[in-house]
Protein backbone atom coordinates (compact mmCIF):
# COMPACT_ATOMS: atom_id res chain seq x y z
CA UNK A 1 0.00 0.00 0.00
CA UNK A 2 1.43 3.24 -1.06
CA UNK A 3 2.32 5.53 2.06
CA UNK A 4 0.06 8.25 1.10
CA UNK A 5 -3.47 5.72 1.34
CA UNK A 6 -2.22 4.33 4.50
CA UNK A 7 -1.84 8.04 6.28
CA UNK A 8 -5.35 8.86 4.80
CA UNK A 9 -6.59 5.36 6.06
CA UNK A 10 -4.90 6.27 9.21
CA UNK A 11 -7.21 9.90 9.78
CA UNK A 12 -10.48 8.61 8.32
CA UNK A 13 -10.25 5.69 11.03
CA UNK A 14 -9.26 8.01 13.85
CA UNK A 15 -11.86 10.19 13.24
CA UNK A 16 -14.54 7.53 13.16
CA UNK A 17 -15.41 7.86 17.07
CA UNK A 18 -14.98 12.17 16.75
CA UNK A 19 -17.89 13.88 17.59
CA UNK A 20 -17.80 17.09 16.23
CA UNK A 21 -20.13 19.79 17.64
CA UNK A 22 -21.14 22.86 15.55
CA UNK A 23 -22.11 25.74 17.53
CA UNK A 24 -24.70 28.62 16.75
CA UNK A 25 -25.45 31.79 18.67
CA UNK A 26 -28.52 34.33 17.39
CA UNK A 27 -27.22 37.15 15.09
CA UNK A 28 -24.06 34.81 13.53
CA UNK A 29 -23.75 36.20 10.31
CA UNK A 30 -27.14 37.23 10.14
CA UNK A 31 -28.77 39.74 7.96
CA UNK A 32 -31.24 41.62 9.36
CA UNK A 33 -32.52 43.50 5.99
CA UNK A 34 -32.82 42.44 2.61
CA UNK A 35 -31.92 45.12 0.17
CA UNK A 36 -32.51 43.51 -3.06
CA UNK A 37 -30.23 43.85 -5.92
CA UNK A 38 -29.45 47.83 -5.28
CA UNK A 39 -26.31 50.16 -6.18
CA UNK A 40 -23.83 50.81 -4.26
CA UNK A 41 -25.10 54.63 -4.05
CA UNK A 42 -28.37 52.59 -2.31
CA UNK A 43 -26.54 50.78 0.13
CA UNK A 44 -27.11 53.04 2.90
CA UNK A 45 -24.62 53.10 6.14
CA UNK A 46 -27.36 51.07 8.65
CA UNK A 47 -26.61 47.47 5.87
CA UNK A 48 -24.31 45.07 7.67
CA UNK A 49 -22.18 43.28 5.33
CA UNK A 50 -24.66 39.80 5.68
CA UNK A 51 -27.29 42.73 4.32
CA UNK A 52 -25.20 43.43 1.87
CA UNK A 53 -24.21 39.68 0.50
CA UNK A 54 -27.76 39.50 0.21
CA UNK A 55 -27.65 42.42 -2.16
CA UNK A 56 -24.82 40.32 -4.01
CA UNK A 57 -26.89 37.01 -4.93
CA UNK A 58 -30.19 39.32 -5.75
CA UNK A 59 -28.28 40.96 -8.31
CA UNK A 60 -26.08 37.75 -9.62
CA UNK A 61 -29.67 35.60 -9.61
CA UNK A 62 -30.55 38.70 -11.89
CA UNK A 63 -27.80 38.41 -14.11
CA UNK A 64 -26.60 42.13 -13.07
CA UNK A 65 -22.30 41.19 -12.14
CA UNK A 66 -20.96 44.57 -12.02
CA UNK A 67 -23.76 45.51 -9.61
CA UNK A 68 -22.75 42.20 -7.51
CA UNK A 69 -19.01 42.93 -7.85
CA UNK A 70 -19.77 46.34 -6.58
CA UNK A 71 -21.96 45.37 -3.71
CA UNK A 72 -19.25 42.31 -2.76
CA UNK A 73 -16.97 44.96 -2.60
CA UNK A 74 -18.82 47.23 -0.74
CA UNK A 75 -19.52 44.23 1.95
CA UNK A 76 -15.44 43.53 2.12
CA UNK A 77 -15.34 47.08 3.29
CA UNK A 78 -17.61 47.53 5.77
CA UNK A 79 -16.70 43.44 7.20
CA UNK A 80 -13.11 45.25 7.15
CA UNK A 81 -14.38 48.22 9.27
CA UNK A 82 -16.14 45.81 11.57
CA UNK A 83 -12.71 43.78 12.20
CA UNK A 84 -11.36 46.91 13.57
CA UNK A 85 -14.17 47.37 15.93
CA UNK A 86 -15.05 43.81 17.23
CA UNK A 87 -12.41 43.28 20.05
CA UNK A 88 -13.17 39.30 19.88
CA UNK A 89 -9.99 38.06 17.26
CA UNK A 90 -11.92 34.64 16.59
CA UNK A 91 -14.51 37.01 15.96
CA UNK A 92 -12.96 38.39 12.92
CA UNK A 93 -12.78 35.36 10.63
CA UNK A 94 -16.80 35.95 10.08
CA UNK A 95 -15.88 38.27 7.76
CA UNK A 96 -14.01 35.67 5.75
CA UNK A 97 -16.80 32.92 6.26
CA UNK A 98 -19.01 35.28 4.94
CA UNK A 99 -17.16 36.08 1.83
CA UNK A 100 -17.16 32.13 0.83
CA UNK A 101 -21.06 31.61 1.40
CA UNK A 102 -21.53 34.35 -0.97
CA UNK A 103 -19.36 33.08 -3.31
CA UNK A 104 -20.53 29.47 -3.18
CA UNK A 105 -24.42 30.80 -3.47
CA UNK A 106 -23.63 32.24 -6.78
CA UNK A 107 -25.47 30.94 -9.58
CA UNK A 108 -23.49 27.86 -11.82
CA UNK A 109 -21.11 29.97 -13.16
CA UNK A 110 -21.55 32.88 -10.96
CA UNK A 111 -18.11 32.74 -9.82
CA UNK A 112 -16.11 33.46 -13.25
CA UNK A 113 -19.06 36.33 -13.95
CA UNK A 114 -17.77 37.64 -10.65
CA UNK A 115 -14.10 37.70 -11.52
CA UNK A 116 -15.21 39.62 -14.78
CA UNK A 117 -16.76 41.63 -13.06
CA UNK A 118 -14.23 42.34 -10.54
CA UNK A 119 -11.45 42.66 -13.40
CA UNK A 120 -13.92 45.78 -15.29
CA UNK A 121 -14.12 47.27 -11.90
CA UNK A 122 -10.33 47.40 -12.64
CA UNK A 123 -7.57 48.44 -9.79
CA UNK A 124 -6.39 51.86 -7.37
CA UNK A 125 -7.48 55.13 -9.29
CA UNK A 126 -9.15 53.48 -12.40
CA UNK A 127 -12.36 55.29 -12.87
CA UNK A 128 -14.78 52.95 -11.42
CA UNK A 129 -12.73 52.44 -8.30
CA UNK A 130 -12.75 56.18 -8.23
CA UNK A 131 -16.30 56.74 -8.68
CA UNK A 132 -16.71 53.73 -6.15
CA UNK A 133 -14.55 55.55 -2.86
CA UNK A 134 -16.78 59.11 -3.74
CA UNK A 135 -19.98 57.13 -3.17
CA UNK A 136 -18.90 55.26 -0.07
CA UNK A 137 -17.42 58.27 0.79
CA UNK A 138 -20.43 60.60 0.47
CA UNK A 139 -22.80 57.67 2.58
CA UNK A 140 -20.57 58.06 5.82
CA UNK A 141 -19.37 55.86 7.95
CA UNK A 142 -20.81 52.47 8.62
CA UNK A 143 -24.01 52.55 11.02
CA UNK A 144 -24.72 48.89 11.04
CA UNK A 145 -24.81 46.47 14.12
CA UNK A 146 -21.86 44.42 14.44
CA UNK A 147 -23.37 41.84 15.61
CA UNK A 148 -23.15 39.59 13.23
CA UNK A 149 -19.66 39.46 13.85
CA UNK A 150 -19.25 39.20 17.67
CA UNK A 151 -22.05 36.31 17.86
CA UNK A 152 -19.43 34.24 15.52
CA UNK A 153 -16.66 34.39 18.00
CA UNK A 154 -15.97 32.62 20.95
CA UNK A 155 -16.92 35.14 23.56
CA UNK A 156 -20.64 34.90 22.62
CA UNK A 157 -20.26 31.42 22.06
CA UNK A 158 -18.98 30.81 25.75
CA UNK A 159 -21.10 33.60 26.90
CA UNK A 160 -18.69 36.11 28.21
CA UNK A 161 -21.37 39.19 27.70
CA UNK A 162 -20.96 42.56 26.88
CA UNK A 163 -21.20 44.26 23.76
CA UNK A 164 -18.10 42.85 21.79
CA UNK A 165 -16.73 45.99 20.74
CA UNK A 166 -12.67 47.41 20.89
CA UNK A 167 -12.58 49.67 24.10
CA UNK A 168 -11.89 53.68 23.45
CA UNK A 169 -13.03 52.49 19.84
CA UNK A 170 -13.03 55.80 17.36
CA UNK A 171 -14.94 55.22 14.52
CA UNK A 172 -14.00 57.75 12.41
CA UNK A 173 -10.94 57.33 12.54
CA UNK A 174 -11.04 53.73 11.60
CA UNK A 175 -13.10 54.61 9.31
CA UNK A 176 -11.32 56.89 7.90
CA UNK A 177 -8.03 54.30 7.96
CA UNK A 178 -10.25 51.43 5.83
CA UNK A 179 -10.84 53.65 3.09
CA UNK A 180 -6.96 54.79 3.09
CA UNK A 181 -5.47 51.39 3.88
CA UNK A 182 -7.86 48.84 2.69
CA UNK A 183 -9.56 50.40 -0.16
CA UNK A 184 -7.36 52.70 -0.95
CA UNK A 185 -9.21 55.57 -1.47
CA UNK A 186 -7.02 58.39 -1.15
Amino acid sequence: MRLWMAAVMALAAGSVGAQVRNYETPGNLGATVDPGCIAVAKAGPQLSPPDLGLGVRACAKAGKWDEAAELYILMQLRAVYDVERVADVSAHQAATVLSMQVTESLPRGGQAKMQSAAERFGGTGGARHTAFCKTVKAAGRPEHSPAWMVQHGMGAVLGEGGDGLVKGFKPDAAWKKVLRDYMKCG
